[in-house]
């Protein structure tokens, strides 16, 4: 998908967005800000599969 968790489309090639490098994310790509990222990272997954391990992130509730 190319929605970040606030609903808002991705722009692939902006500079200000960063992959979730974990198979399986369902969110995939986020805006830097959405996830208080200053930059992008070579192996950078979202909290969402970090938390689960599996990379299985994604949706979860907009704070």
């Amino acid at each position: 998908l190319d929605d970040c968790l606030c609903g808002l489309r991705v722009d692939l090639t902006a500079d200000d967005v960063i992959e979730c490098k974990r198979p399986g994310c369902e969110t995939r790509w986020y805006h830097l800000i959405c996830v208080s990222v200053d930059q992008a990272l070579h192996n950078w997954a979202c909290e969402a599969c970090m938390k689960s391990k599996s990379g299985r992130g994604g949706k979860v509730a907009w704070q």
